[in-house]
């Protein structure tokens, strides 16, 4: 579960735009999602359009990276809908070389992914769905 979403936004910097911002959004860097479903670990994420693994991990100040997450974000927010992040890790600290470096744990997060998604069925029907 998501509580945070970091933009590696990098696009920018080369016109003089801050790291992490994305031109012409009022938005900082560093986006809450205040929504906490008990049950579920939680860490924040960094989110970009670039793809991460292996050493990369190093300069990236979060516990997961992603790809998508701050446009959807962008777009709960157009519609004032709350997000409730939940991403499964599919690569780890070595570089992918092979498509089945990525590949291997898509069994075992598909079905972590299952359970987390009756943690919040269950967190909603008892109305534990909360803002941290």
């Amino acid at each position: 579960m998501l509580t945070g979403c970091r933009s590696r936004a990098r696009a920018g910097s080369a016109l003089g735009f801050e790291e992490g911002h994305t031109p012409f959004l009022d938005l900082p860097p560093v986006l809450d999602l205040p929504l906490h479903v008990p049950g579920i670990p939680s860490a924040t994420l960094s989110t970009g359009a670039n793809i991460v693994s292996g050493s990369a991990y190093d300069a990236i100040a979060a516990g997961m990276v992603d790809m998508e997450t701050f446009a959807v974000l962008r777009a709960c927010m157009a519609f004032g809908i709350p997000l409730v992040g939940l991403r499964g890790i599919s690569d780890g600290a070595e570089d992918l070389k092979h498509v089945d470096d990525w590949t291997q744990y898509l069994h075992l997060i598909d079905e972590k992914l299952a359970d987390a998604v009756d943690c919040i069925e269950e967190a909603v029907a008892a109305s534990l769905l909360a803002a941290g």
